[in-house]
């Protein structure tokens, strides 16, 4: 028996599915949002692999995991493929400070011995992190698999990274936006300055006596710059406009009562 064939014996041979029905899992996985993949096309790419690994497209909900929009298979889905593929693992050490084991395949003509501490994780920038300092037997524990199980036989980790080292990837990098690029995103986003006459008609318009013209008036004025002076002058003479009105009504209205 091959390693592929053990690994499809032992991981649930997937009846065959077409595209659409993997679009309408996928879609079903993602609206869940019970495995920590939330987009659809992640989960659709996620179940390719898992199809032509053999497996039902399902098992993307116990096997893989999305990370900072990379995917990632899971140390025990690792560890699972390798030992049905014949792979063996004998366990040195599982501690917080050290784990070490010696990985065995048929298709290795030697055993390997992989080990991850503390001192090595420190090295590398990582015993500093949240997590390492949280569950570093566990962190160890998976950084031990992934590289065992990669060095000896490759094909178990799908060509994936465990979560556990796909959080400590540093973010990736915005690509660098060509100089007509960023000028034109530059002009799109930059609030101008009005033209000042344009700005004079609209104070001028503002002249009136009645209220609701003013309003009028003023929303059109506010909603026709974004540029903050301006918009502060607007206010100022709608403020000043409106206190005027308001002073000449209570006047009439004074008056008419006067002379009533």
């Amino acid at each position: 028996m091959s390693a592929k064939q053990a690994v499809i014996l032992a991981g649930e041979t997937a009846p065959s599915f077409s595209f659409q029905d993997m679009q309408r899992m996928a879609v079903a996985i993602a609206k869940s949002g019970l495995f920590g993949v939330k987009d659809a096309d992640q989960a659709l790419s996620l179940m390719l692999v898992a199809s032509a690994e053999g497996k039902h497209p399902a098992l993307i909900a116990r096997d893989f995991d999305i990370i900072q929009g990379r995917p990632a298979k899971k140390a025990d889905a690792i560890l699972r493929d390798f030992q049905a593929s014949g792979g063996k693992v004998l366990w040195k050490e599982m501690s917080d400070k050290r784990a070490a084991a010696e990985f065995s395949h048929p298709s290795s003509p030697a055993p390997v011995l992989i080990d991850w501490d503390m001192t090595r994780a420190a090295t590398a920038g990582l015993a500093g992190k949240d997590m390492w300092k949280k569950y570093p037997r566990q962190m160890l524990r998976a950084r031990v698999i992934s590289e065992g199980c990669r060095a000896i036989a490759p094909g178990s980790t799908s060509g994936m990274y465990v979560p556990e080292e796909v959080q400590d990837f540093d973010p990736p990098a915005a690509e660098p936006l060509q100089i007509n690029e960023a000028v034109a995103q530059a002009a799109a986003t930059a609030i101008s300055v009005p033209d000042p006459a344009e700005v004079e008609a609209f104070v001028n318009s503002m002249d009136v006596t009645n209220l609701p013209k003013l309003q009028e008036v003023f929303e059109e004025a506010w909603k026709s710059t974004k540029h903050a002076e301006t918009r502060a002058r607007y206010k100022s003479v709608y403020d000043a406009m409106k206190q005027e009105i308001a002073t000449a009504q209570t006047k009439a209205a004074e008056f008419s009562e006067a002379t009533s």
